[in-house]
């Protein structure tokens, strides 16, 4: 009997390979990042129009997303309406080459609208403070803290959903420090990726 050829064997290993990556590809995560609006260059209040920009301290936090998840892949960016939204997340729109999407919806049907649309993708969303707590209880996961404070600017919060819907939260702080609510222990990881296993003692 003849023996199948080393061709047959390789030609066989190709096709489990593409069949795993095609698995793969089918059971990415959707990766969700939250941040508010840097810090304006006035009030709260007046940041929400269209005239008031970001502060030095604000550029120096939009340069700091940048710098933060410009290796995340993101795919789609949602900010809320006014400059200090665009602003915040200009350098990242400009390097990943993504332009920013205005959202006016409730948080409600807007969170309808993006588990919809973008599952298995990577997506950024700037929020005013007081919704950022709302928006993660519409994506089905407990906020860690009840509220947010206004001065709360470097908190930077990632949701992620598999494909078996299991959600997780994590939150770190990022760019130079600025906030009032410190971060509960239990959502504190060592780096700001969930993928990152800490190496096992080997004592």
């Amino acid at each position: 009997m003849k023996k199948p050829s080393s061709f047959s064997g390789y030609f066989k290993v190709i096709i489990c390979c593409l069949l795993l990556s095609n698995f793969s590809a089918l059971a990415q995560k959707t990766n969700i990042w939250i941040v508010r609006d840097a810090e304006s260059s006035e009030s709260i209040l007046a940041a929400n129009n269209n005239t008031v920009g970001l502060s030095n301290q604000g550029q120096d936090r939009a340069q700091a997303l940048l710098k933060v998840l410009k290796h995340e892949k993101i795919q789609t960016i949602y900010i809320p309406t006014g400059k200090v939204a665009n602003e915040t997340v200009m350098p990242l729109s400009a390097k990943a080459k993504i332009l920013a999407r205005v959202y006016t919806d409730s948080v409600s049907a807007f969170v309808k609208k993006l588990t919809k649309n973008f599952q298995g993708t990577n997506v950024l969303i700037v929020a005013q403070y007081k919704d950022i707590m709302p928006l993660m209880s519409e994506l089905g996961v407990s906020p860690p803290f009840t509220e947010l404070n206004e001065e709360d600017y470097d908190l930077l919060f990632q949701i992620t959903i598999d494909d078996n819907d299991r959600r997780e939260i994590f939150v770190s702080n990022y760019g130079k420090k600025h906030h009032v609510t410190e971060i509960p222990q239990q959502y504190i990881i060592q780096r700001f990726n969930p993928s990152f296993i800490p190496p096992v003692n080997s004592h």
